[in-house]
């Protein structure tokens, strides 16, 4: 995998948790301490958050950093 499909991949991840969880892209923002704005480059794909924040994700989606940073079950059955 590449950096721009890793990128993607957390972008989609990313928005997937966000919404799964009811959060806005300002709502998960706030609580990450981030704009609005950058939550969305990094469900663009446009960019990626450092480690910690991705951490701080899976703790406030109740997953791994694993769910969000590789191929979920749902991106596999999307890619058939």
């Amino acid at each position: 995998m590449n950096e721009t499909d890793f990128r993607k991949r957390t972008g989609n991840n990313i928005s997937y948790y966000r919404k799964a969880n009811g959060l806005t892209q300002s709502a998960l923002g706030e609580k990450l301490n981030y704009s609005d704005k950058a939550v969305s480059k990094w469900e663009r794909g446009e960019s990626v958050p450092d480690v910690y924040v991705l951490y701080k994700m899976s703790e406030l989606f109740g997953c791994t950093l694993n769910d969000i940073i590789g191929q979920s079950g749902k991106e596999i059955s999307d890619e058939k």
